[in-house]
């Protein structure tokens, strides 16, 4: 495998992967899962384990449509995740967010994506 066609993905996970807490990515497709009261705490999925990072939502973000306050930057590395969307979500550190928007780097080493805390 080569670098430009996935084996630079594979350099920075290997690299960065200490450095990014552990995540777990939900699927969020599946029948909802109903918690006290009947409001709907998450929806059966698959969960997939992950390294994230979560910092201030960019510039480019802050002026998107549909921005709130609050808003997150995650960056999730992409080594061993698959195709990320809006349909899922993300808890790192405790702390569940529902991904807003969601943007493979380049060289396709991690995902940028919005959070929204849940």
């Amino acid at each position: 495998m080569g670098l430009l066609d996935g084996g630079l993905s594979a350099v920075f996970n290997a690299a960065f992967a200490p450095l990014y807490l552990p995540a777990t990515i939900h699927a969020g497709t599946g029948e909802p899962i109903y918690g006290p009261g009947g409001t709907i705490t998450g929806y059966q999925g698959g969960d997939t384990p992950a390294r994230a990072q979560v910092d201030a939502a960019s510039d480019a973000m802050r002026s998107a449509d549909g921005f709130a306050e609050g808003d997150v930057r995650l960056i999730v590395l992409s080594a061993g995740v698959g195709e990320l969307s809006s349909d899922h979500e993300i808890t790192v550190n405790g702390v569940r967010y529902r991904l807003q928007s969601v943007e493979l780097d380049a060289v396709g080493s991690h995902w940028v994506c919005r959070g929204r805390r849940i």
